[in-house]
């Protein structure tokens, strides 16, 4: 005689209390279960649910069940129904949501006992009434040990479905309601509040979270500075555009330029070919909230009351599946497509889940997408993964094309804003020097009308050149001010680093000249000296190394003078020339012998060397030394107007990027690199009123860099 498989009632207790992590998302399954049934409206209501002992209400105007399904399928632990054949379509064509059959424990057993009253639409005029006693299930040896009645009678009740659950065991508290309203008015999507599928809810605040969430949808989203829609077709291939405040696409991206991990370090950085993802559609809308952002943005500066507390609830990215929102994307405290992170690289220009709203919208009709059993999101296999992807290069794309503009903006504002400024003081100059070379008359002022005028005028336009000359500069500050932070760390820690590094390589001479005394100087030289001369000469190095940003750093370097560009070339070739040597580079110093003096400080030409340096060395440290010779050359040129500094290598190339975007911040193909560093050489040269280039190969087949600088008088004087 066979015996059949049976299980405890312990294993539903877990299901309940463990495998779903917060009650609202079992209430969550009777909802998906109401849309799956055809409802056009469902409504939840918690009565005196605040302590133990209150009920819990899940009623709409669905299609209902019949005695079979309520026995085989409700009943039925584990098995949905849902998803395979005809029957993953409802009748009205929706795609149904509901895969394991398990979400709906979780809510059955919030409560002690449970009541589910349903009308099919099959059978008008009759209702199907089934109890659940979970004390006596729990009290039983085996769940099946236990029968459920279904009890028919007559009703005149319209088709649906109603479910109450009594007798809480837990309080539903206020952290539970609210996150019970935040999903529920999030459900569909604040874009369209009024779709075919509408959820009620009597529960504390959400009355107020649904009028401040739903009805200023429209207001706030006319205050956007831009607005991103990316779309993912079936092929796997990505395309985006970038729309502007007024509605406009400023910027279109193919596949080619969307599909590009930004964050990947490597040089050789290519466009993926094709994500292993279902279609998809992704949009953004991205918000400006710095109270400081310059005049061009004053169109969608956010003083507007309530928008910051609008964007406290919906913050963050949503991901939709097949029409209703997927818990937890886009919950408080779930960055899951690490946005907040990305910008902290560059937090003027990406988008952050404080300052912006976006729905990712998935259908998935190959059932790509697996929901976890506890029904917190999807599984991590490759579809997921490769949606979340497309989304990151997405809104990778969109901040680079943002950076892009600001980067143009800023480079070519600060120096129109410094000419304008220039211009202006010349001419206050002038005005006054015409007024004081005029000799006034017995009867005339000091000065006439005529020059009155002038200098007022004058002195207008140097104010508000001025002043847009600090709009200009107050950008720069942002991208700078991370920078002070990186180098005052440096040199805390470069201070911090000198004195053990010194007194480790006291430590170890001592140790070598003592063991030298003590043992054979055979086994001395065999056993002991090689790793005795490697720890000494790592520990210089690590001196030199703490050495090299203090020196960077000095005080004594930052007065403007005229300064010399073949001495500063020198200088910064012995401060890495321990950090070289170690990566068997060779640097060749083909420098000018005619005056090349630059108006200037020391440090802005260190910078200037020492980043195109570093950048050179680690393009050579990718290429195996004995399949090419490890060489960099700096040279210079000069005359009496400029002087052209010159670094080339014997790398690859620029490879990864094209070589104007090498100058942009946050380009970079270095492993944890910043992307700053060209850009500083940039910002510099352009102070300088200088000129810069790259070429993707040189006389040395790598990259090339050419700095052109004005000469100081001095030089040309000389």
């Amino acid at each position: 005689m066979g015996h059949p498989l049976r299980f405890s009632p312990h294993v539903l207790r877990r299901i309940g209390e463990e495998l779903v992590q917060h009650p609202d998302y079992g209430i969550m399954e009777l909802v998906r279960n109401a849309y799956d049934a055809d409802a056009r409206h469902c409504r939840i209501t918690l009565s005196d649910a605040a302590e133990p002992g209150g009920s819990m209400e899940v009623s709409d105007n669905g299609e209902g069940m019949t005695v079979d399904q309520l026995a085989s399928g409700f009943l039925l632990i584990g098995s949905s129904g849902k998803t395979s054949g005809t029957n993953r379509y409802s009748k009205s064509g929706r795609r149904k949501v509901g895969e394991k059959g398990l979400g709906r424990i979780a809510a059955l057993r919030l409560g002690r006992r449970v009541c589910v009253q349903t009308r099919p639409a099959s059978e008008p005029g009759t209702e199907y009434t089934l109890d659940i006693d979970w004390d006596r299930i729990d009290s039983a040896h085996a769940v099946e040990d236990i029968t459920h009645d279904i009890r028919r009678r007559q009703t005149a009740e319209p088709p649906g479905t109603r479910i109450v659950v009594r007798d809480l065991r837990d309080g539903f508290g206020e952290a539970h309601a609210e996150r019970l309203a935040r999903g529920l008015v999030l459900l569909c999507g604040p874009p369209n509040p009024q779709g075919d599928f509408v959820v009620t809810c009597d529960a504390p605040g959400y009355a107020a979270l649904e009028r401040n969430v739903l009805r200023p949808w429209e207001k706030f989203t006319s205050f956007v500075e831009y607005r991103l829609v990316a779309e993912l077709d079936a092929d796997g291939q990505a395309r985006a555009v970038l729309h502007n405040w007024a509605g406009e696409g400023e910027f279109t991206g193919e596949h080619g330029d969307v599909a590009v991990d930004r964050t990947a370090r490597t040089r050789w950085r290519q466009p993926v070919t094709q994500f292993h993802a279902p279609a998809a559609r992704l949009e953004v809308w991205m918000f400006n909230l710095n109270p400081g952002a310059s005049a061009e943005l004053r169109h969608v500066q956010q003083d507007t009351p309530g928008l910051r507390d609008w964007l406290r609830e919906l913050g963050g990215v949503h991901l939709f599946h097949r029409g209703l929102r997927v818990q937890p994307y886009g919950d408080r405290g779930d960055d899951w497509l690490g946005i907040n992170l990305r910008r902290a690289a560059s937090p003027e220009v990406r988008p952050s889940t404080n300052n912006s709203f976006g729905c990712l919208w998935v259908d998935d009709p190959e059932d790509l997408l697996l929901p976890k059993t506890d029904r917190s999101g999807f599984a991590d296999n490759t579809p997921f993964l490769e949606l979340q992807a497309f989304a990151r290069c997405a809104l990778d794309w969109a901040a680079q094309m943002r950076m892009d503009k600001r980067e143009a903006r800023r480079v070519g504002r600060v120096r129109k804003t410094r000419d304008r400024a220039a211009a202006a003081e010349d001419e206050l100059n002038q005005a006054l020097e015409a007024a004081g070379q005029h000799t006034p008359t017995l009867f005339e002022s000091d000065a006439l009308p005529s020059d009155v005028a002038r200098i007022k005028l004058a002195a207008r336009e140097v104010v508000a050149s001025k002043q847009e000359e600090i709009e200009a500069l107050r950008e720069d500050l942002l991208l700078y001010r991370t920078l002070a932070t990186v180098g005052t760390s440096t040199a805390v820690f470069a201070h911090e680093s000198m004195q053990p590094a010194a007194r480790i390589t006291t430590l170890l001479k001592s140790v070598r000249t003592r063991l030298r005394k003590a043992v054979d100087e055979t086994l001395f030289v065999t056993k002991f000296e090689g790793p005795l001369e490697t720890s000494i000469s790592s520990a210089d190095t690590v001196h030199t190394f703490a050495r090299l940003p203090l020196d960077l750093l000095a005080k004594r370097k930052r007065r403007p003078e005229d300064v010399d560009v073949d001495s500063a070339c020198e200088e910064t070739a012995k401060l890495f020339k321990r950090y070289l040597d170690l990566r068997n580079i060779e640097v060749q110093l083909h420098l000018d012998s005619r005056p090349s003096t630059v108006r200037t400080t020391i440090a802005d030409l260190e910078s200037i060397v020492s980043n195109l340096l570093a950048n050179a060395a680690h393009t050579l440290t990718q290429v195996p030394s004995e399949q090419r010779a490890r060489v960099i050359r700096i040279s210079t040129q000069s005359n009496e107007s400029t002087v052209v500094l010159a670094v080339d290598d014997s790398g690859p190339g620029i490879t990864g990027l094209k070589p104007h975007e090498i100058w942009q911040p946050g380009r970079t193909t270095r492993d944890n690199g910043t992307g700053l560093g060209l850009t500083i050489v940039r910002d510099i040269v352009a102070d300088l009123r200088g000129r810069h280039e790259a070429k993707e190969n040189g006389e040395l087949g790598g990259a090339s860099i050419v700095i052109e600088l004005p000469a100081s008088k001095a030089a040309a004087g000389h």
